[in-house]
């Protein structure tokens, strides 16, 4: 049962990492090449729409290397979760810095960069930068710090708990033996009650026998 409750620990440790590492924004320091727009299909599910409908949408691409020479290519789609509504405008900003002399950018983005799916991180903002420029993510340090802070609140929590029901658990097991040792002491009271009166009652059936009485 241990070994189950560690399992089931472990993985929701590692799909909570995760998710964490997809979501929480990075930084890279590139140099931008330029922008693409392409334009992606996709099918429509909705039942309002005609059945095996495709819809086709322009999605815009960030193109950008890193100082050491390696591609580094970003989405750039408009995201609720960081308050992003404005691609366009960050698609002709990325424009104009890659025909810039200086084009050495940060680039914030989340999301994973994944080949066999086509997949690639979304920036959020870009924002020109010096070549020794260094990235301090105190956003993510303070988001791991209060979600670390509400996980050992959450286990300091279920451990007291966990105690309180072993607690309750060994006082009912202790009410019970008590009780089932005050029944055992009650029953070898009224055996030995029980022996007794059988003994009184077999000495005056012998003095009834023997033709005596009490005196």
């Amino acid at each position: 049962m241990k070994r189950l409750g560690y399992a089931l620990a472990g993985t929701a440790l590692i799909v909570v990492g995760a998710a964490l590492h997809y979501a929480l924004p990075q930084v890279d320091v590139v140099r931008l090449i330029g922008t693409d727009v392409k334009r992606v299909d996709t099918q429509n599910n909705n039942e309002s729409e005609a059945a095996g409908s495709v819809s086709t949408m322009d999605v815009y691409f960030i193109l950008a290397e890193t100082q050491e020479g390696d591609p580094r290519n970003y989405r750039n789609e408009d995201a609720i979760l960081y308050g992003k509504f404005d691609s366009s405008d960050l698609h002709t900003r990325a424009r104009s810095i890659s025909q810039d002399e200086n084009n050495l950018v940060a680039v914030r983005h989340y999301g994973w960069r994944v080949p066999i799916f086509s997949m690639f991180p979304n920036a959020v903002k870009i924002w020109q930068v010096e070549p020794d420029y260094r990235h301090f993510p105190l956003f993510n340090i303070v988001v791991l710090t209060l979600l670390a802070l509400g996980g050992i609140y959450v286990a300091w929590r279920v451990r007291g708990a966990a105690r309180q029901l072993h607690a309750r658990r060994e006082t009912a097991r202790a009410e019970r033996e008590a009780q089932e040792q005050a029944r055992a002491a009650s029953r070898n009271n009224d055996d030995s009650q029980r022996v007794r009166d059988e003994f009184l009652s077999d000495d005056s059936s012998s003095e009834h026998k023997d033709g005596r009485g009490p005196s």
